[in-house]
């Protein structure tokens, strides 16, 4: 029995001496760099060109009604309408409940783009015809949220309807 223990036992040694060395090299490596290795980088997207006017020159036409702001999409291909929660002006940092009413087939797809061209893909765009706001196309409701103030593309599209909202936020 001492001979089979032995054995094992040297095994067993030279297995934590091993783990020692790799520790040992572990520990003196330098640290993780904090540096954003995609600082400075740029990215383009698949998104559709912009429809109608750009940069908020001028913003997408706004008119305030009883449930919120509504505001028309620029679209090639099809009706877009929204419906934000609150009158205007819209604020950045908060979560707004949109409403969405779009023709087309298929899921609704939504694009914050922000200063320098930052996306921000909005998720969970639901339909939702408890509303009952009347304008052409199905509804649809989704939550966004600009995290800061300015100029802001909404990109919306549904199968073959797509448009563009531009919305000045404060």
């Amino acid at each position: 029995m001492v001979r089979t223990i032995l054995p094992r036992a040297r095994h067993v040694a030279a297995f934590l001496a091993a783990c020692s060395v790799l520790l040992t090299a572990c520990a003196s490596s330098p640290p993780p760099s904090t540096q954003d290795p995609l600082q400075g980088a740029t990215s383009r997207s698949t998104l559709p060109p912009n429809v109608g006017p750009s940069d908020c020159q001028p913003p997408s036409p706004q008119t305030e009604i009883d449930l919120g702001t509504e505001v028309e999409a620029a679209s090639d291909g099809g009706e877009i309408w929204a419906l934000f929660e609150t009158n205007s002006p819209l604020r950045s940092g908060v979560d707004l409940t949109v409403w969405w009413r779009i023709t087309g087939r298929g899921v609704l797809e939504l694009v914050l783009v922000g200063s320098g061209d930052r996306e921000i893909r909005v998720e969970g765009p639901r339909p939702d015809p408890s509303l009952g706001w009347s304008r052409p196309g199905d509804q649809w409701t989704s939550t966004v949220s600009f995290p800061q103030p300015g100029c802001w593309r909404i990109s919306a599209s549904r199968g073959g309807a797509h448009g563009d909202i531009w919305l000045q936020v404060s």
